[in-house]
């Protein structure tokens, strides 16, 4: 959290385009196109930083998901009904992806599992799906964020449901 009040939540995220530019780049230096080379590279290495993150601000009572390249962040300011109540919640992983990245699963099938946290609201989006991660990342994510939103926190990643905070 910033000065200002505005919960912030941000963690690396690895670009599949990263490895298309290096590609690209091998390709430009086997020809001997110097320039071409240098610009990809270039270019990678700026795709290859960036971040996923959320900042909610309570007061106004908005929300950004923003990707953040070096210093841009790319997303807008949405508004959200007042807040119920933080969830945390296992995802079982599968071979159907929905998301943009690669991930890797263990070779075990049980241990497949990611969690995410949510936040319940009374208007008509139900939910606002903070981030994910690790069970204990995300524990320490909603504690964080309960105590900055005055809400208070379920824990739904077994089958005892319990309230945490």
């Amino acid at each position: 959290m910033d000065q200002s009040g505005i919960y912030t939540y941000e963690k690396y995220s690895f670009r599949i385009v990263t490895l298309l530019m290096v590609l690209v780049t091998f390709i430009f230096l086997v020809n001997s196109e110097f320039i071409g080379g240098a610009v990809s590279i270039l270019l990678g290495v700026l795709l290859s930083i960036s971040y996923q993150g959320i900042k909610i601000d309570p007061i106004k009572k908005q929300y950004v998901k923003y990707d953040r390249f070096l210093w841009f962040r790319i997303g807008r300011w949405k508004s959200y009904s007042k807040p119920s109540y933080l969830t945390i919640v296992r995802i079982n992983l599968s071979s159907s992806r929905n998301l943009p990245a690669p991930m890797l699963l263990p070779d075990n099938k049980k241990d497949a599992k990611s969690f995410k946290m949510n936040l319940v609201v009374e208007g008509n989006e139900r939910y606002i799906n903070v981030c994910r991660g690790s069970k204990e990342v995300m524990t320490i994510e909603a504690l964080r964020l309960g105590r900055h939103l005055g809400i208070r926190v379920l824990d739904f990643t077994t089958s005892e449901k319990k309230w945490i905070l």
